[in-house]
Protein backbone atom coordinates (compact mmCIF):
# COMPACT_ATOMS: atom_id res chain seq x y z
CA UNK A 1 0.00 0.00 0.00
CA UNK A 2 2.96 2.34 0.53
CA UNK A 3 4.01 2.17 -2.96
CA UNK A 4 0.50 3.66 -4.34
CA UNK A 5 0.99 6.56 -1.81
CA UNK A 6 4.94 7.40 -3.38
CA UNK A 7 5.40 9.22 -6.05
CA UNK A 8 6.62 6.26 -8.26
CA UNK A 9 2.88 4.65 -7.10
CA UNK A 10 1.49 7.93 -8.55
CA UNK A 11 3.48 7.56 -12.15
CA UNK A 12 2.20 4.05 -12.06
CA UNK A 13 -1.49 5.35 -11.64
CA UNK A 14 -1.10 7.97 -13.94
CA UNK A 15 -0.06 5.53 -17.07
CA UNK A 16 -2.70 2.69 -16.09
CA UNK A 17 -5.53 5.42 -15.98
CA UNK A 18 -4.26 6.96 -19.61
CA UNK A 19 -4.33 3.31 -20.82
CA UNK A 20 -7.39 2.19 -19.59
CA UNK A 21 -8.84 5.29 -21.21
CA UNK A 22 -7.15 4.81 -24.30
CA UNK A 23 -8.19 1.38 -24.68
CA UNK A 24 -12.14 2.13 -23.94
CA UNK A 25 -11.80 4.95 -26.83
CA UNK A 26 -10.33 2.09 -29.08
CA UNK A 27 -13.01 -0.26 -28.41
CA UNK A 28 -15.68 2.35 -28.44
CA UNK A 29 -14.73 3.74 -31.56
CA UNK A 30 -17.95 5.27 -33.37
CA UNK A 31 -19.38 5.80 -29.47
CA UNK A 32 -16.65 7.68 -28.04
CA UNK A 33 -18.01 11.33 -27.88
CA UNK A 34 -16.31 12.94 -30.52
CA UNK A 35 -15.76 16.69 -28.16
CA UNK A 36 -14.02 14.33 -25.78
CA UNK A 37 -10.10 13.84 -25.63
CA UNK A 38 -8.22 11.19 -23.08
CA UNK A 39 -6.89 14.27 -21.53
CA UNK A 40 -10.10 15.14 -20.49
CA UNK A 41 -10.76 11.96 -18.70
CA UNK A 42 -7.21 12.28 -16.51
CA UNK A 43 -8.23 15.22 -15.01
CA UNK A 44 -9.91 13.79 -11.95
CA UNK A 45 -6.66 11.25 -12.13
CA UNK A 46 -4.24 14.27 -11.68
CA UNK A 47 -6.32 15.85 -8.58
CA UNK A 48 -6.43 12.52 -7.12
CA UNK A 49 -2.74 11.95 -7.13
CA UNK A 50 -2.00 15.74 -6.44
CA UNK A 51 -4.01 15.04 -3.28
CA UNK A 52 -2.13 11.58 -2.02
CA UNK A 53 1.21 13.18 -2.08
CA UNK A 54 -0.09 15.64 0.28
CA UNK A 55 1.37 13.55 3.47
CA UNK A 56 4.23 12.86 1.35
CA UNK A 57 5.06 17.13 1.30
CA UNK A 58 2.93 18.06 -1.43
CA UNK A 59 0.17 19.72 0.99
CA UNK A 60 2.22 23.40 1.03
CA UNK A 61 1.16 23.85 -2.65
CA UNK A 62 -2.18 22.19 -2.65
CA UNK A 63 -4.20 25.19 -1.33
CA UNK A 64 -2.73 27.10 -3.56
CA UNK A 65 -3.46 24.53 -6.43
CA UNK A 66 -7.40 24.98 -5.77
CA UNK A 67 -6.98 28.68 -5.43
CA UNK A 68 -5.61 29.12 -8.72
CA UNK A 69 -8.24 26.53 -10.23
CA UNK A 70 -11.25 28.69 -8.59
CA UNK A 71 -9.26 31.88 -9.92
CA UNK A 72 -8.99 29.78 -13.56
CA UNK A 73 -12.82 29.53 -13.42
CA UNK A 74 -13.34 33.17 -12.59
CA UNK A 75 -11.31 34.58 -15.22
CA UNK A 76 -13.03 32.48 -18.05
CA UNK A 77 -16.41 33.26 -16.90
CA UNK A 78 -15.27 37.26 -17.06
CA UNK A 79 -13.72 36.19 -20.27
CA UNK A 80 -16.08 35.11 -21.84
CA UNK A 81 -18.91 36.89 -20.33
CA UNK A 82 -16.76 40.25 -21.43
CA UNK A 83 -16.06 38.87 -25.06
CA UNK A 84 -19.17 37.23 -26.21
CA UNK A 85 -21.65 39.36 -23.90
CA UNK A 86 -23.18 36.43 -22.74
CA UNK A 87 -22.08 33.29 -20.72
CA UNK A 88 -23.28 30.21 -22.68
CA UNK A 89 -23.04 26.45 -20.27
CA UNK A 90 -21.45 24.46 -23.13
CA UNK A 91 -18.74 27.11 -24.49
CA UNK A 92 -17.85 27.82 -20.70
CA UNK A 93 -17.59 24.20 -19.29
CA UNK A 94 -15.75 23.42 -22.51
CA UNK A 95 -12.84 26.03 -22.20
CA UNK A 96 -13.08 25.60 -18.82
CA UNK A 97 -12.28 22.25 -18.57
CA UNK A 98 -9.56 22.51 -21.44
CA UNK A 99 -7.79 24.88 -18.93
CA UNK A 100 -7.99 22.69 -16.29
CA UNK A 101 -6.72 20.03 -17.49
CA UNK A 102 -3.89 21.97 -18.38
CA UNK A 103 -3.65 23.63 -15.04
CA UNK A 104 -3.94 20.57 -13.19
CA UNK A 105 -1.38 18.87 -15.47
CA UNK A 106 1.14 21.47 -14.15
CA UNK A 107 -0.28 20.95 -10.27
CA UNK A 108 0.63 17.86 -10.63
CA UNK A 109 4.36 18.03 -12.09
CA UNK A 110 5.40 20.52 -9.25
CA UNK A 111 3.46 18.47 -6.58
CA UNK A 112 5.44 16.00 -7.66
CA UNK A 113 8.60 17.97 -7.89
CA UNK A 114 7.96 19.06 -4.77
CA UNK A 115 8.20 15.70 -2.89
CA UNK A 116 11.15 14.18 -4.78
CA UNK A 117 13.41 17.16 -4.07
Amino acid sequence: MAFWASPAGQLVILVIGWLIIRASKRVLKRRWPTGLSTWDLMTPLLILCSVILVPAGAGAILPWLVIGWMSVGILVTLIQAAHNKELLYSTFFKTFWRLTDLFWALGFVVCFLLVIS
